[in-house]
């Protein structure tokens, strides 16, 4: 029993003769005849009853038959438009790990246009430190991770993202909102939010203030740059950061100005290498780099060099 053969019977039971199945199919009637005989001989029992000169009979074993034969075909149809949904991106699902400096400001509008052109995906973010998002890539949990450098890990494809420069960050009406570029010295003695002591960039600040002898008072210290921003916006001091998350708060009031010398933040785009990556994935990481390409060509933040 094969395809051609089932085709054939339930191309005969919605006709009602083998010569207008024939038609239907294309093929000659006496292929569809062959096709049924064939299938009768694999079923063990008659479908059909050709009298000549007679309409062709069903009997009953067809009727039960061709329920079940419509059954599969549903099936079959449903497969097809699930490989149809999932080459055209019209259903399925991806799952994103993303530290929070780009998973609160950065992906969200990356998502909202994904997801005009392809509104049957369901995205899933989940928003942790970079260390979970390396662990949970390097795990095959999810299909694309952006995080800040570390070392390799076994089982994790890795490619930098986004590099750029560090913006200084100050509350509404500060002293130093005039200033086209911000330095070390400037900050001297101003209360500062600071990145948690774990944070690899957190040194390069640290380095950029003792190589001119300036010395901020670090009022906070905190690891997400959105925390950061909300207490620079509530006066509790100033920061560096990355603009990314920065220019998120300008409408807010947040004060955003050049800083030097210039501080990297960098960010890498990790991918699992156990699993093939997804028609879905490759699509969302284009979005993904066309988002950021755009934001670099409008200005809204300084690629280093």
């Amino acid at each position: 029993m094969n395809l051609r053969q089932l085709e054939a019977f339930a191309a005969v039971m919605k006709s009602g003769s083998i010569s207008r199945a024939a038609q239907t199919l294309h093929l000659s009637q006496p292929a569809v005849s062959k096709s049924i005989a064939e299938l009768e001989h694999a079923l063990g029992f008659r479908l059909f009853l050709r009298t000549k000169g007679a309409a062709l009979g069903i009997t009953p074993e067809a009727e039960a038959f061709h329920f079940e034969v419509e059954r599969s075909f549903m099936g079959v149809e449903a497969l097809k438009r699930a490989a149809r949904d999932i080459r055209n991106m019209t259903s399925g699902s991806l799952r994103i790990a993303a530290l929070p400096a780009l998973g609160v400001s950065f992906l969200p509008a990356v998502i909202h246009e994904f997801q005009q052109a392809h509104p049957g995906v369901l995205v899933q973010l989940q928003t942790r430190s970079s260390e979970t998002v390396r662990q949970w890539i390097a795990n095959q949990q999810f299909e694309i991770g952006l995080a800040t450098r570390a070392r390799e890990m076994p089982g994790i494809q890795t490619e930098r993202f986004l590099r750029c420069a560090g913006a200084c960050v100050l509350p509404p009406g500060h002293r130093l909102a005039d200033r086209e570029v911000v330095t070390p010295r400037d900050l001297d003695g101003e209360n500062f939010v600071s990145l948690a002591a774990e944070d690899p960039t957190r040194r390069r600040v640290d380095r950029a203030f003792e190589d001119v002898g300036a010395e901020p008072r670090v009022v906070v210290e905190t690891q997400y740059a959105m925390t950061i921003c909300a207490l620079v916006r509530q006066g509790v001091g100033c920061s560096i950061l990355n603009p990314v998350t920065a220019f998120d708060y300008i409408a807010h009031g947040l004060i955003v100005r050049p800083f030097r010398p210039q501080i990297e933040f960098e960010y890498m785009l990790f991918t699992p290498t156990l699993r093939p990556s997804s028609q879905t994935a490759q699509r969302f990481i284009e979005f993904m780099i066309g988002k950021r390409d755009r934001m670099i060509a409008e200005g809204l933040f300084l690629t280093a060099e």
